[in-house]
């Protein structure tokens, strides 16, 4: 792993989110070209090099990449990435990334301390600064390596899509079924630009099932519909999506690094 190059800063052009992603610069064309591409900060209106883009995006971008990696088709991939993106906007602000576990024990050897000098500029809500300070840090950052608590998407014959969480036997609370061992999230529906992505919270007329019963019931069932066709799947996809998103930090990170060599 490279050191932080002088352009280690948050904002990263249209060819490093294709390299983030693993994808050619037309693939990532196409996906402005279908609406689909992680948002751009600016407002260019011309061909990709004119778009900045922020952490997240990049996150995004990196969640593309792999799933198209385990074998879904460009527009399919970049659907589901984009519905694990604004659910992930929505509650959490980006995509899962598990960097700030480094910042724990036992990887960071004073936890509760950052490790790195404190300056009042830090960004420590910006998972791809935090990236570029653990790298040139006393904290050993391990590229390529699984991290208990990573994000995993668990997809079942290309429909079913669940979620669960790396080394984590906790299970996942449900509100109708207490707990479960994933996530059931989306159904794959379709595929090339007519995909659909149909969360299961869109499959019941309420989600006050406290006081729809009805609404409760049907969710309950479509829960163990999720978790009967992974069990039975014929294929199942895992999708680490943590050491997706830290493995494309690195390699931006590494491609700073030589163009300032």
């Amino acid at each position: 792993m490279g050191r932080p190059s002088k352009n280690s800063g948050s904002i990263f052009t249209s060819r490093e989110l294709a390299l983030a992603g693993g994808l050619t610069l037309r693939n990532f064309t196409l996906l402005h070209e279908e609406g689909v591409a992680p948002p751009a900060m600016g407002t260019g209106r011309g061909r990709g090099s004119h778009r900045t883009y922020d952490s997240p995006a990049l996150a995004q971008a990196a969640l593309i990449g792999a799933l198209q990696m385990a074998g879904f088709e460009l527009l399919v991939a970049a659907r589901l990435a984009e519905a694990f993106a604004e659910e992930a906007r929505l509650t959490h602000g980006r995509l899962f990334s598990n960097i700030q576990t480094y910042l724990q024990s036992p990887y960071n050897p004073r936890p509760g301390y950052r490790p790195w000098t404190f300056s009042p500029d830090d960004q420590v809500d910006d998972d791809f600064w935090v990236h570029n300070r653990l790298i040139d840090s006393v904290v050993e950052y391990r590229s390529g390596v699984a991290m208990r608590g990573d994000m995993v998407i668990d997809i079942a014959d290309h429909k079913y899509v669940l979620t669960e969480y790396h080394d984590v036997k906790v299970k996942i609370h449900s509100p109708v079924s207490g707990g479960l061992p994933a996530s059931p999230d989306y159904r794959i529906v379709g595929r090339g630009s007519g995909v659909q992505i149909v969360p299961i919270t869109d499959e019941v007329d309420s989600l006050d099932f406290a006081e729809d019963s009805v609404s409760a019931a049907r969710f309950k069932a479509l829960e163990q519909d999720y978790l009967a066709a992974r069990e039975n799947a014929v294929t199942r996809v895992r999708v680490n999506v943590s050491l997706a998103i830290r493995s494309a930090f690195d390699r931006v990170a590494d491609d700073r690094s030589r163009s300032v060599a």
